[in-house]
């Protein structure tokens, strides 16, 4: 185990120095290759062989394509109007969970920032606590994490795990659920602001049909990621007449050298492991001191959340090191991957470190330690239902 405590070492001390998550799992896969080969040619074909990997250039090219809508998506006003045919037919209290859940749907760092403002101004001349606000705008942007396919990390993990994302999807869709139902929980959420009439389902629908027909097609018709992203951009562009500067914009924030080298560094690291044979040796050494799989199929992941606050963290370190329990005699391998996805997932967001809470307490100035005691009920009530139905329906 002692390799594996180096990495989480290296891991946990270089994202408190704020290095990039890449360059700190490259970093990882260094120590690990020169830690089992040395600097021997083994090593170096270590390397060689994990750029090559024609898996990790279409992940880049997902990731790339997910990103670059996204931007464009907001950039043709469909953030907006999505918000404004939410106000038309639910009332105040719902349009707080509903428009930080919808915006949920985009993947974006920092996320709960963008609905962090419909929420404060909903919330105005109201007696709510700002840890409330932060809690509640902060939990519902997050309900699809573990879930929704146009997610990096989710499309991250399918490589991971060698599933598609649709898969992902389906397998860990009880988690969103639990997540939507505990979220219930979180207090008076009942500003005064905002007023309903008419419902305009068609201007949501507008607002929302380049994610729908994403989904859709990967869905129903099983067409890959790659090819319906891209239909719909060359759809979205000109219907909008999205300026021209804002594609480059975008272009550019898809083709992010940070998410590039997040990419590369997630998959050079779980080629590392496996290539090494550390992760066997792990699920062995468990084993010999009792540790059952489920135990740490959901804690190795959850520690890293709650350390580190990052998604691909957990996905990137943690995936890769409990690979060898899923599948196994104890552990089948979809009740492994909704643990995995489960403890990983609460262990973000009871991470003191999490963008999104940093960013949106700020915002809303609020004390992060009484939003996180707000979500703690919430957190644990997910992580049992999840580990009940992790037990039952994928037994």
């Amino acid at each position: 185990m002692l390799p594996l405590f180096l990495l989480f070492v290296l891991i946990v001390v270089f994202i408190r120095l704020k290095i990039p998550i890449g360059l700190t799992l490259i970093a990882g896969v260094l120590l690990l290759g020169i830690w089992s080969f040395g600097l021997s040619r083994e090593f170096w074909m270590l390397l060689y062989d994990s750029l090559l990997n024609l898996r990790s250039w279409k992940l880049v090219a997902t990731v790339v394509l997910i990103l670059t809508f996204a931007h464009l998506y907001e950039s043709a006003g469909l953030v907006t109007l999505m918000v404004s045919s939410l106000k038309s037919f639910l009332p105040p209290r719902w349009v707080a969970r509903a428009a930080p859940a919808i915006i949920g749907l985009l993947p974006m760092p920092g996320g709960a920032m963008v609905s962090a403002p419909i929420v404060k101004e909903l919330g105005q001349n109201s007696d709510i606590k700002p840890e409330e606000f932060t809690a509640a705008n902060y939990w519902w942007r997050h309900v699809w994490e573990a879930t929704w396919p146009l997610y990096p990390s989710i499309i991250l993990a399918a490589a991971v795990l060698r599933v598609s994302v649709w898969d992902i999807a389906i397998i860990n869709f009880p988690i969103s659920i639990a997540c939507i139902l505990t979220g219930l929980l979180l207090g008076k959420i009942d500003p005064s602001n905002g007023s309903f009439g008419k419902a305009d389902f068609a201007v949501l629908i507008k607002s929302l049909w380049p994610i729908l027909f994403i989904v859709l097609l990967g869905l129903i018709l099983k067409i890959d990621l790659i090819v319906s992203v891209i239909a719909v951009l060359i759809i979205l562009v000109p219907s909008y007449k999205i300026p021209r500067r804002d594609v480059k914009s975008a272009l550019k924030n898809g083709f992010s050298p940070g998410i590039i080298t997040l990419i590369f560094g997630v998959m050079t690291l779980m080629y590392t492991l496996e290539k090494t044979g550390i992760a066997q040796r792990f699920y062995e050494e468990l084993m010999e001191i009792g540790v059952s799989a489920a135990l740490a199929a959901f804690a190795v992941p959850f520690v890293i959340g709650v350390l580190t606050g990052v998604t691909s963290a957990y996905i990137g370190v943690g995936f890769p090191i409990i690979l060898p329990l899923l599948g196994s005699d104890d552990l089948s391998y979809r009740a492994g991957m909704l643990l995995a996805f489960a403890g990983g997932f609460m262990g973000v967001m009871a991470s003191p470190v999490h963008l999104c809470l940093v960013l949106t307490s700020r915002y809303f100035k609020a004390s992060i330690a009484r939003t996180l005691l707000l979500i703690a009920l919430p957190i644990f009530l997910t992580s049992v239902i999840s580990w009940i139905l992790a037990e039952t329906m994928y037994r």
